[in-house]
């Protein structure tokens, strides 16, 4: 199953039965695979109508193609796998039947180029763009790119992005994003090149579509993530939006920063889970004017999670550092965790701590600490020798950035 790099790499999953209903319907769907005789194009294509009312998607591709292997010209199987056909040839999908016709991606249109023509452009995420095409994107500037029925394309330095939103508020994500892995690459001291990898992200039209996308294909996608906003899947960070805009770009602020410790850094391996997570709801909570963008904000007005420290400083459930860093990970999507993980990671680079944290967190990315334990002894020694008191110091300070919540919130 395809599920969300930042669930995989922390051992999530789906609740067992859920888990278990899925490996149900494969087992019976190879069952069912395996009675059909080699030849039999119309069993199959009866077996992919019962993958699609049991939401095995991932299985009716592989009935559709087997039917095309036996039946080339199938013109059912064929659409259902997205093919398109150019004369009396099938292609894969529009791009390859585009690509057949000796035609080259520009930004906004394919175009039958000569050899000099092409030899003027150079290829970035696919597309073939100009040098001042270039040049607009390494400036900062987003490029509106392919229109679709239902989608637009944007392209960035960095990001090919696809969005069901209109022009004006992709272009402003794009924006967002792109200032965002500018950011995060000069921390990291990752600079792009012509190696770099195209950092994709696919933006639905309302969480009602994101919803309807996951629970319609239980193979591809954990039944988790229909809680979620958001997801990285390990290639392409996918998101809702919604009609609070500030939530949309934390959404994509906190993804969008999986993505780049995985595809950018590849540092993912060394990081447990209160720190994979913790970083990336660091780096959402931001200020924004459309132009300007600053990450790693306490934003009082703005962040709920602040707010929901408040209550769970109440409930004495803010985790201190011991139980932070010995903590389990996540086996479900639980709300506290990512608020006791802003907040501890917040804290640690907002506090006479910082500088030790800065030292531990150094080492923990050099992959020095691999054991929770390990991790607990370095920070004791680098960050905070007495934890009681490192305790006591976080949740008083807690408490007073907590008091600058709206004190409309209730």
């Amino acid at each position: 199953m395809r599920i969300a790099a930042c669930f995989l790499l922390l051992l999530l999953c789906a609740p067992l039965c859920a888990q278990t209903d899925v490996y149900k319907k494969r087992a019976e769907f190879e069952q069912k695979r395996a009675a059909l005789a080699a030849d039999d194009v119309e069993g199959r294509r009866s077996l992919a109508k019962w993958c699609i009312a049991q939401k095995l998607k991932q299985s009716a591709r592989l009935c559709f193609s087997e039917i095309v292997k036996l039946s080339p010209d199938d013109k059912a199987a064929r659409e259902a796998l997205g093919h398109v056909l150019e004369g009396a040839t099938w292609h894969e999908n529009d791009d390859a039947r585009q690509t057949a016709l000796g035609k080259t991606r520009r930004l906004t249109q394919w175009e039958t180029l000569g050899d000099e023509q092409k030899a003027a452009l150079k290829p970035l995420h696919e597309y073939w763009l100009a040098a001042e095409e270039l040049a607009k994107l390494e400036s900062g500037e987003a490029l509106l790119a392919h229109t679709r029925k239902g989608e637009i394309e944007v392209l960035t330095r960095d990001y090919r992005i696809v969005s069901a939103l209109a022009k004006e508020k992709t272009l402003e994500l794009a924006t967002l994003i792109e200032q965002a892995a500018r950011a995060w690459r000069e921390a990291a001291k990752a600079p792009r090149d012509e190696k770099s990898k195209t950092l994709r992200v696919q933006i639905l039209k309302d969480n009602a579509a994101f919803v309807a996308m996951v629970k319609d294909d239980i193979e591809s996608f954990d039944q988790e993530l229909a809680k979620a906003q958001g997801f990285f899947d390990g290639q392409t960070c996918w998101l809702s939006y919604f009609d609070n805009w500030n939530t949309t770009e934390r959404v994509l602020l906190h993804e969008a920063r999986h993505q780049f410790d995985s595809l950018v850094t590849g540092k993912v391996i060394h990081m447990p889970s209160w720190y994979f997570e913790g970083t990336a709801e660091f780096y959402s909570m931001h200020t924004w004017d459309g132009k300007k963008l600053a990450m790693g904000k306490l934003v009082p007005e703005k962040n709920y999670s602040l707010f929901f420290c408040k209550k769970l400083l109440g409930q004495n459930k803010i985790k201190g550092a011991q139980k932070m860093l010995e903590d389990a990970p996540m086996e479900r999507i639980e709300p506290s965790y990512y608020q006791n993980a802003w907040a501890f990671v917040y804290y640690l680079r907002n506090s006479s701590y910082a500088e030790g944290f800065a030292k531990w967190e150094a080492e923990l990315l050099e992959g020095k600490h691999t054991a929770a334990a390990h991790q607990l002894e370095a920070f004791q020694k680098l960050v905070a020798p007495d934890l009681a008191k490192f305790d006591k110091d976080y949740k008083a300070q807690l408490k007073e950035w907590a008091k600058l919540c709206p004190k409309e919130w209730k």
